[in-house]
């Protein structure tokens, strides 16, 4: 019984060492390896993976960004595809590393600065330009606001400058671009060459062109800008008016001259010097022929101017626009040969035969206007120390006689027939004393009891 019963108790002892227990043992010694090395390789990813991921703005979510090495049968779990990375935002990142799942936190950002290429600028001293004008060929993914690196430069004095400008991005992000500035100081005004006076006969500017033959230099402007201000001048009206040539440059320079444009009674006629002292000398000449006929050697000035005009009136005969009027001589010798013009070729007659006996005598020219659109033209006389108006031209009294006006004041010369309406200002004072009742130019004598003075 004993020594059966000990066989048995071995038997069970030999089953459990040598059949049993060794399997189980090797099974948790491999559960317990297995969970070993699980362990390992999770402890592995989570050292891999990074907690928090930043990406710069506008760039593709990849999985090397949140590892420092990416473990085996890695893929997202979070759909990466639809986040949009143009816009500024965090993200929680699921990512399945072969089973074991992982958490990081996605920082889109922004750290780029801005791009652009220096523009060179070349300028005149004085206020800084735009700095939208000085930067081309800008990048970045956003907005770009342009300033002044330093603040707004002075650039009031010439030289060679490099000037920061910065680009700031709408996320703060900045760059200086450094420009080349060249600025100049001008200080001097344009100048203008080729002016000069100009005699226009009365009526007759039209389509004067005040810059003919100009020219207009600066040191630096290529092209100036020039005015010419004829606001002064009265081309209808007989006078010395002001005309303005005014000059000015890209800063604001300016320069000016003013010559004179003289509206005369008459003009050169494309007439040379000497042609015309011909001209006049001839025109003298005939006149004094005349004067020889009609006039007396003890006759005052009073009585030779009355003869003069009485002798124009009765022998001159009235054409409309038929001397040249350009040239008064020239319209004298017309008239005193033809014996007939319009009242610039009377009046011509006049003035030769008045200056051949040293009268002094002035023309006067008819102040155009919408009733009266054509020129007249008659004289001024200085007669007994006076201004008189006289005007050889044939008039109707109101009856059937005819008569011609002379030594009349303003006001008497107003109320003849016709419109001698004339600029007073251009012209010496004239008497306002009626000498009208010692007057006979029916007749072409003075009345005794003239006041001489």
């Amino acid at each position: 019984m004993t020594r059966q019963a000990k066989k048995k108790k071995f038997s069970i002892t030999r089953l459990l060492g040598l059949g049993i227990l060794p399997p189980i043992a090797g099974a948790l010694l491999g559960v317990a390896g297995c969970y070993y090395y699980y362990t390992k390789t999770i402890e592995s990813i989570d050292n891999r993976v990074l907690q928090e991921v930043s990406i710069e703005y506008g760039h593709p979510v990849t999985l090397d960004s949140f590892f420092t090495e990416i473990p085996p049968n890695t893929k997202f779990i979070t759909a990466v595809d639809q986040i949009d990375t143009g816009l500024l935002q965090s993200y929680d990142i699921a990512i399945d590393c072969g089973g074991h799942v992982v958490h990081s936190v996605l920082n889109v950002v922004d750290r780029t600065a801005p791009t652009g290429k220096a523009v060179p600028f070349k300028m005149y001293a004085g206020k800084a330009p735009d700095p939208e004008l000085l930067i081309d060929d800008i990048f970045d993914l956003t907005s770009v606001s342009l300033s002044y690196d330093k603040g707004e430069p002075d650039l009031t004095k010439g030289g060679d400058f490099m000037i920061g400008v910065r680009l700031t991005d709408s996320n703060g992000n900045y760059s200086v671009v450094d420009v080349p500035f060249r600025v100049i100081k001008d200080v001097q005004a344009p100048k203008i060459l080729g002016t000069h006076d100009f005699d226009v006969v009365v009526g007759k500017g039209d389509g004067i062109d005040y810059a003919e033959s100009l020219i207009v230099t600066d040191d630096y402007a290529v092209k100036p800008k020039l005015e010419i201000d004829d606001s002064k001048v009265d081309l209808t009206q007989v006078g010395d008016y002001d005309l303005v040539y005014r000059a000015t440059d890209d800063v604001g320079n300016v320069s000016e001259i003013t010559v004179q444009v003289h509206v005369v009674i008459t003009g050169r006629g494309g007439l040379s010097s000497a042609e015309i002292r011909a001209y006049e000398d001839k025109a003298y000449s005939m006149a004094k022929d005349i004067n020889k006929k009609i006039l007396g050697k003890n006759d005052t000035d009073v009585v030779k101017a009355m003869k003069i005009f009485y002798w124009v009136h009765n022998n001159i005969r009235f054409v409309l626009r038929t001397p040249q009027y350009e040239n008064w001589a020239v319209a004298a010798i017309n008239t005193f040969s033809k014996k007939y013009s319009s009242c610039y070729g009377t009046w011509a007659v006049c003035k030769a035969m008045l200056d051949v006996e040293g009268i002094e005598n002035l023309c006067v020219v008819r102040k155009v206007s919408r009733a009266h659109p054509n020129y007249h033209y008659w004289a001024l006389v200085k007669l007994n120390g006076e201004w008189y108006h006289c005007d050889a031209q044939k008039y109707f009294d109101g009856t059937s006689k005819k008569y011609f006006t002379f030594m009349m004041t303003d006001k008497e010369i107003y109320a003849a027939p016709s419109d001698h309406t004339f600029e007073k200002s251009k012209y010496p004072e004239r008497s306002t004393k009626s000498v009208q009742k010692y007057v006979d130019v029916y007749n072409g004598k003075i009345k005794s009891g003239f006041p001489y003075k």
